[in-house]
């Protein structure tokens, strides 16, 4: 049996340690980047009694059939006071694909349920606004994204639409400015922007200002007036991408004298912000409220006339 002196001779040599100075430049150490957060797209919807629920249904699974690269959409819903069994069906068995129910004990009207949604939206990227009887076409919401992550200087997107029937039947195109100073000039005299075709950047709604007043069936008309007054800009994207529905009660439904009177003050408010307290373009809200209260034959011929043409 070799001596321990031998043993000790002839086995492996093992380098010795180098001692590392403190100042020594430390060896680089791969760290695996975190993946990256899917950005929110968060869609503000609203239920009331009077709904139909066969044309909600198709609404809402036009939005969940969007998809946005990197992106999570999620639909937010204000129910705005008691419901009838067949909604109350149709929230139950669209719940587990909703992000976020919240009721209002009694009705109190569409500006104060979105405004209830939007404080608890938290910190979304985009937000989409969307009607529970229209259709977002595919491709819609990518195409918003992707135009205001091109276009800093734009903080809302609107896009093309197609008036359709209650059928779903096609009727006519309805085109909105695509630039925003053309969009910001036609806020004196028309809504410039579709407003169930919105998509906002969601910092704006950190602006407490922003948010919905209560203009009665003219809140979407006054968001935009108060948009322009703090100096944001919108505009609408050039793709036709959304169907917007035209039941057989449309006209009829817009002859009133107290949404006449709203729409009075909000593109009164416009005319101001745009061209000053002494314009000829105050015309502009007064033949509205004419137009409110004309009979729904004359609203129609004037609502297919070039008198609302948007350029």
């Amino acid at each position: 049996m070799p001596e321990p002196a031998e043993r000790a001779r002839d086995a492996p040599r093992v380098p010795a340690p180098v001692p590392v100075s403190p100042l020594s430049p430390a060896r680089p150490i791969a760290i695996r980047p975190r993946p990256a957060r899917p950005r929110r797209c968060a869609v503000i919807m609203t239920l009331h009694a009077g709904d139909d629920p066969a044309l909600w249904r198709v609404a809402v699974d036009s939005v969940l059939a969007q998809r946005v690269a990197a992106a999570r959409v999620e639909i937010h819903l204000g129910v705005d006071g008691p419901l009838g069994r067949a909604q109350e069906r149709l929230v139950e068995e669209y719940r587990p694909r909703l992000a976020r129910v919240r009721r209002n004990a009694r009705s109190l009207g569409l500006a104060a349920t979105l405004n209830g949604l939007i404080e608890g939206l938290g910190a979304a990227d985009f937000v989409f606004r969307m009607d529970g009887d229209d259709i977002s076409l595919p491709g819609r919401f990518a195409a918003q994204v992707a135009a205001l992550e091109a276009r800093p200087d734009l903080d809302l997107v609107g896009c093309q639409a197609w008036d359709i029937a209650r059928d779903g039947t096609r009727i006519a195109p309805r085109d909105f400015p695509t630039e925003p100073a053309s969009a910001r000039w036609l806020l004196a005299r028309q809504n410039p922007v579709l407003h169930p075709t919105w998509c906002l950047r969601g910092r704006l709604l950190a602006d407490a200002a922003i948010r919905y007043p209560d203009a009665h069936l003219t809140e979407d008309l006054a968001f935009l007036v108060r948009l322009a007054s703090r100096r944001y800009r919108f505009a609408s994207i050039p793709e036709r991408l959304f169907e917007w529905r035209i039941g057989p009660d449309f006209y009829q439904r817009r002859r009133s004298l107290r949404r006449g009177l709203a729409e009075l003050v909000w593109y009164g408010r416009a005319v101001r912000l745009l061209h000053g307290p002494a314009s000829w373009r105050y015309a502009y809200p007064v033949a509205r409220l004419a137009l409110r209260c004309a009979p729904p034959a004359i609203a129609r011929a004037i609502y297919g006339s070039p008198l609302r043409a948007t350029s």
